[in-house]
């Protein structure tokens, strides 16, 4: 398969996928969450590959979804359906449910959607030049994945922090949270990756499988409350005052005037 929003290669048996919008900061788009988790699919049903490993092309690894989504959102609600239910929880659903692991090398912002699929990957090694961010609620949406497993995986109270405040975190901060598994020097976050999965291999391809299908069916259990979340928004974005005014502020570069309803 051809993809226009990412690069996908073989590397050692591992299957790497980069984000690959580097004029963007590889923000989101519809296109790429869909990209993303058919490189996801193709690549888990293929046995030569052992690990999938997610990274960023430029200087970021992913800042969120793209503004072009929030004009979208505000001009066409009917866009909801396609961000929110086929494209946002298709790829929850199948990062789940992967069958191998999923490593993520986290160069630069991890914002918004970047910083949710830290969360969600098996293993995350980051830049020390990295940050971590959840901005949503302060242009009237919410992190709907982080929402969902973030206290399952982190804890209520840094998953509090994270959403409701919204300020970057260094990659420090995120490693002593639980977010990551190791922080890395920039000019050796990818040698470092590779050190890690060379590990992974070593590990039994039986017990790694069981492995996650024993996590997934913890994860799994949220799918439904992620589900409702994804409803909830659907509804959000086309009749809420603050959703609308969030965005519209956002692209106005000005601060959002909410009213709460």
């Amino acid at each position: 398969m051809e993809y226009q929003y990412l690069i996908h290669e073989i590397k050692e048996t591992t299957s790497m996928i980069t984000l690959n919008r580097p004029d963007k900061l590889n923000c989101l788009n519809l296109d790429l969450w869909k990209e993303l988790r058919a490189a996801l699919l193709a690549n888990d049903n293929d046995p030569n590959v052992k690990v999938h490993l997610i990274t960023g092309a430029g200087k970021s690894f992913c800042a969120g979804d793209d503004i072009g989504i929030l004009t979208d959102l505000v001009e066409n609600p009917a866009v909801g359906k396609d961000l929110f239910i086929d494209s946002i929880y298709g790829l929850v659903d199948t990062i789940v449910h992967l069958q191998k692991p999923m490593v993520s090398a986290i160069n630069g912002y991890a914002y918004g959607g970047g910083c949710e699929i830290a969360l969600l990957s098996d293993l995350a090694i980051a830049s020390a030049q990295a940050t971590f961010a959840l901005p949503e609620a302060r242009i009237g949406a919410w992190p709907m994945i982080f929402a969902t497993f973030g206290p399952f995986l982190l804890g209520p109270k840094h998953t509090y922090e994270l959403a409701m405040i919204g300020e970057p975190i260094s990659a420090e901060r995120a490693l002593s949270i639980g977010l990551i598994n190791r922080v890395s020097k920039p000019e050796n976050l990818l040698s470092d990756t590779f050190e890690m999965i060379s590990r992974i291999r070593q590990s039994s391809p039986v017990a790694l499988k069981t492995i996650k299908e024993t996590a997934s069916r913890a994860l799994g259990e949220r799918l439904y409350d992620f589900w409702i979340s994804q409803i909830r928004a659907l509804k959000e974005s086309s009749r809420s005052h603050d959703w609308s005014e969030g965005a519209k502020s956002f692209l106005e570069k000005r601060p959002p005037r909410f009213t709460g309803n």
